[in-house]
Formats: structure tokens, sequence, C-alpha cells
């Protein structure tokens, strides 16, 4: 099982295929497995690298809070392409693997040749207080359950969370083996990172890259964050997933595999 050193933690990661490099960053309570499906869809034609956070998957999980943030998270992703040998990329992120791949994207945009935003945003999210209580109390839950059983309270009383599980039954069990698979340290300190990170609203015009914004139109928070993204970022459009909520990758597979091989073919085509 390959992993990499960041600052003495040690980061699971995985590589697919070969040719040009595409790097993934899963979401909170996820892990690599986020990608499965586009990792199949492109490893024909691509080097694909994705990992799990500290705290996430395979991953180790430092016992301090001081351990994690958005920006050390985008040092892993960082120690990771070094080990990889990567210095050129398209970068992906997810939700908050979003917040991480704008981090990178601003501070070693030479490194980034392309971006895709999935269901995230620049630090402006549009939650429901509902929401907002249940995975504050979800913390707790963690700590002194473990993190399944976290997942299963917000899942019972987040009526956004509950509302999209009725809706796609299939990521119930999906999204609580993930969530499983982290470990409590992970699960409350990077939610505690999550609250903690400066929004880089301001910051959207410096980004150079080309860049696909994709939105499930069922993530009613994230559609005003996808358009500011959007305004924000000069070279760039949204592709919208109809009848997908936060995981398109997950939940429409096919239509979002479309989108984003459309968007690779003219901004990050295969080499040769």
């Amino acid at each position: 099982m390959p992993t990499a050193s960041s600052n003495g933690v040690g980061l699971h990661y995985e590589i697919f295929g070969a040719g040009r490099n595409i790097v993934l960053c899963h979401g909170y309570s996820g892990s690599h497995q986020d990608w499965i499906q586009p990792i199949s869809a492109l490893m024909s034609d691509y080097r694909v690298v994705v990992k799990d956070r500290r705290g996430h998957g395979s991953s180790q999980a430092p016992a301090s809070a001081d351990a994690y943030s958005i920006k050390t998270f985008a040092d892993d992703v960082m120690s990771v392409m070094s080990v990889a040998g990567i210095t050129e990329c398209c970068l992906g992120g997810h939700s908050m693997g979003g917040f991480i791949a704008l981090e990178l994207a601003l501070s070693h945009p030479e490194l980034v040749a392309a971006l895709v935003l999935v269901d995230t945003s620049s630090g402006e999210m549009d939650m429901p207080p509902e929401h907002s209580e249940a995975r504050l109390k979800a913390l707790d839950i963690a700590r002194a359950q473990g993190t399944a059983a976290a997942f299963d309270y917000v899942a019972d009383n987040s009526p956004m969370v509950k509302d999209h599980l009725q809706k796609h039954p299939h990521m119930r069990a999906i999204s609580r083996q993930r969530t499983m698979e982290t470990s409590a340290e992970g699960y409350a300190h990077a939610w505690g990172a999550l609250r903690n990170w400066t929004p880089l609203t301001p910051r959207l015009p410096e980004i150079k890259a080309p860049t696909l914004i994709v939105v499930g139109e069922e993530d009613v928070p994230f559609l005003r964050p996808a358009q500011v993204l959007r305004d924000g970022i000069p070279n760039s459009r949204i592709a919208m997933i109809p009848g997908s909520g936060h995981t398109p990758q997950l939940e429409k597979p096919e239509a979002f595999n479309r989108a984003l091989r459309e968007f690779l073919a003219q901004h990050f085509p295969p080499a040769g």
C-alpha cells in the first residue's frame, strides 16, 4: 500500500493508468474511493492520482487539532505530488477537496494546468441552520460513540441530508461506509479546519487555469457558491448535473464523466 510522508504523517495514495496527471482530492468524511467512477473513465488515457486525506481512509490521523487545516491538507497533496513526480496536472476537488484545490491553484499555479471544482465553494455556503446544528452535535457523538453513529445522527436529524438520501437511497450505504473509515480525530478536526478556513473569494480572479465548476442541480447550498466561482474565475464554466445532489461523481457518474471528458478534451487533452 503506497504511502507518502507529510510532516511525519503517513498518507495513503494510489495511482491508476498512465499519461498526463490528474490529481483528485476527496471531500469531508470521504476517501479516494469517492473517485472510483471517474478513475474508471479516465485511466485509459491519463495517470490518475488519488489519496486519503489525513484522518480519513487509510491515512494516519494525528490527534492534535493543530495538525489539521486547509493549508495543511494542501501541503499533504503537494507531498504526494512530489513522491509521484508530478510537475503539472489537472487538479480536481470535491466539496472540502475543492477548498484544497483552490488553495493549491493559488499558491502553486505553475503546477495546475486545469482545475475541476465539484460541489464546492470559495468559502461561502448556504447551509440551513438545522444541518449546521446536526453537524456540530455529531462531532461529540463521533468522539463518544464513533463515526458511524455520527453519520446516523446527521442522516436522521439534518432535513437536507435526509431528503438527499431519500432521493438517492444507494448513497446511504456508500456514505456511511466512508464515514466509518474516517477516524474520530479526522471527523472532528477536519470540520474545525473547514470552520477556520479563510474564504478565497476575493482571490478568485488570480486563477489563470481553465476551470470546470460542476454542481448537482439538487445541491441547493452550493448553487449560489458555484455561481460565485464562475463569476470570480476568469476562464471558467459551470456544468450542472441534472438529478444529482452533493456527489454527482457517484450519483450520476455517466453525466459527470461526460462533462469532465468534454472539459479535458478542450483544456487538458491526453498526451500524444
